[in-house]
């Protein structure tokens, strides 16, 4: 059946906790609204009460229906008897669709939508978002997930390496598409906010995973030979109050700055010489392609998973073994001492924006979803 035929006739629904702050949200927003500009009839059910608005701004075609199946329903007994109907009630909202398929992101909601789909006649394809062998899920959801996976049509998952995560019968019937690399349509990667100071930034949530700790222990050797370069770790999280007291530890307080959340992320990677992604893990580093999108010189732990596949080594950006410190603060020692290196992975960098862009990626879940239809 051809493609304009197949979709003008097809009806999506997608299943997703809520649409919040975060970059499995903002990646399902652009992909419910893309799929609906080509063609397709798309509605979204979230877990949400509809009492907020959705934090990424979804087309005016798209059906969004809250089923206000949320956890906490304001009394235990009430939250029971969700828990308990929450298959049924989604099942219920699924069939009202009238889907020709069902696309559900995240893997608590992936199990449970595969579950309330049993026995009917559409396919399910499911996406992991993150890191499924660091998300610690519990037994009982870790052999859930296992066995229910199964079921779909396709698993949808964002690097090889998270996909090898899983039993070969659920890698047989398994696609990686990444996330894409967003560019605003207005931003000039020519254009450079040039600082007082150099400046090598990174940019996440202060949390253990993003191994700011590593960091800054990696960057506090260089400060004495480097002293015209500070350090500014942009984001919020549990782990702000370790990370200001390992500074003032080490005596880097004027040295690293560490001022909460950036309001426009490119914008303030403009002002960056260097950008660092230290993680001790990753799903997909977003931030990682956005700072080579805007032609920043890049170095990165190879942590699970996905800057070995962003990032050709001495090409457009560094690797270094993961959590290695006397590692990373090498290779930081050498980027910053030449301005020439700098220019040169920046300007491979930029590419990046070429390889996964949004149309492509796009164009890639598109042939998936008529795959599996016509299948």
């Amino acid at each position: 059946m051809p493609e304009a035929t197949l979709q003008s006739k097809s009806r999506l629904t997608f299943v997703i906790y809520k649409i919040s702050a975060g970059g499995a949200q903002r990646v399902l927003t652009l992909l419910v609204n893309e799929l609906f500009e080509k063609g397709w009839a798309v509605t979204l059910l979230t877990f949400d009460d509809g009492s907020e608005p959705a934090f990424f701004k979804l087309h005016s075609g798209v059906r969004h229906r809250p089923l206000s199946l949320m956890r906490d329903q304001g009394s235990w007994w009430k939250s029971a008897k969700v828990f308990f109907l929450r298959p049924w009630l989604l099942r219920k909202a699924i069939k009202w669709s009238r889907p020709n398929a069902v696309i559900a992101f995240i893997d608590l909601t992936n199990i449970l939508t595969l579950v309330a789909t049993t026995g009917l006649k559409f396919p399910v394809i499911i996406s992991e978002r993150g890191n499924p062998a660091r998300h610690m899920m519990g037994k009982f959801w870790a052999v859930m997930r296992q066995w229910v996976y199964k079921r779909s049509a396709c698993l949808v998952v964002q690097t090889s390496e998270a996909r090898s995560f899983f039993s070969s019968s659920i890698q047989n019937r398994s696609r990686v598409i990444s996330n894409p690399v967003l560019v605003p349509d207005d931003f000039d990667i020519n254009f450079k906010i040039e600082a007082g100071a150099k400046i090598l930034m990174a940019m996440g949530r202060l949390s253990d995973e993003k191994g700011f700790d590593l960091l800054i222990k990696a960057f506090a050797p260089l400060c004495a030979k480097f002293a015209d370069w500070t350090m500014e770790i942009w984001g919020e999280g549990e782990e702000r109050q370790g990370l200001e007291n390992l500074r003032d530890e080490l005596g880097l307080r004027e040295r690293v700055l560490l001022p909460g959340l950036a309001k426009e992320h490119y914008k303030t990677m403009l002002r960056a010489d260097i950008f660092v992604l230290s993680s001790r893990y990753e799903g997909f580093p977003n931030v990682l392609g956005e700072a080579m999108a805007c032609g920043l010189p890049v170095v990165s732990f190879d942590c699970p998973s996905g800057p070995s596949e962003m990032i050709n080594n001495g090409m457009n950006g560094i690797l270094v073994p993961a959590e290695n410190i006397l590692g990373l603060s090498a290779s930081l020692e050498k980027l910053m001492g030449s301005m020439e290196l700098r220019k040169c992975l920046g300007a491979e960098a930029r590419k990046i924006s070429d390889r996964f862009c949004l149309n492509k990626i796009v164009h890639s879940w598109d042939e998936l979803i008529a795959e599996v239809i016509e299948e």
